[in-house]
């Protein structure tokens, strides 16, 4: 069964400085705090992967994710269900669920161009 309930303080303290790390892994690449920037880091790390993976993943995920309710509304969430448990984001209580942090990561391993994939993945969460 899902479970989605708002964010501890804790977690919330957890995505804090992962988005300070996201910033510096931005910095690092030269990229803007914008989707089709994060995407592009995406894309440059899969050339060189000067950073830890879980890294790009947690800095990267909770940027984006940070950017999409900044700019969209919603909230971050913890889902919990048989497979585990994830922080995600949400328009609004009830609504769909978007994985913000599996979004980087299935970019980070696929051969998609995450500057393309990332506007449009925003776009539609905005939509919702």
């Amino acid at each position: 069964m899902l479970s989605v309930t708002p964010i501890s303080e804790k977690v919330i303290q957890h995505k804090n400085e992962w988005i300070t790390v996201g910033r510096k892994i931005l910095a690092h690449y030269g990229c803007a705090e914008t989707p089709a920037e994060i995407g592009k880091c995406i894309d440059m790390w899969k050339k060189d992967h000067r950073v830890a993976e879980q890294e790009m993943i947690d800095g990267l995920g909770f940027l984006f994710g940070e950017w999409i309710v900044t700019e969209h509304g919603g909230s971050w969430v913890w889902v919990s269900d048989s497979f585990g448990e994830i922080p995600a984001i949400q328009r609004v209580p009830g609504g769909s669920i978007t994985y913000a942090l599996d979004v980087v990561s299935k970019r980070l391993r696929d051969g998609s161009i995450a500057a393309r994939e990332l506007p449009s993945i925003a776009d539609v969460y905005a939509m919702r």
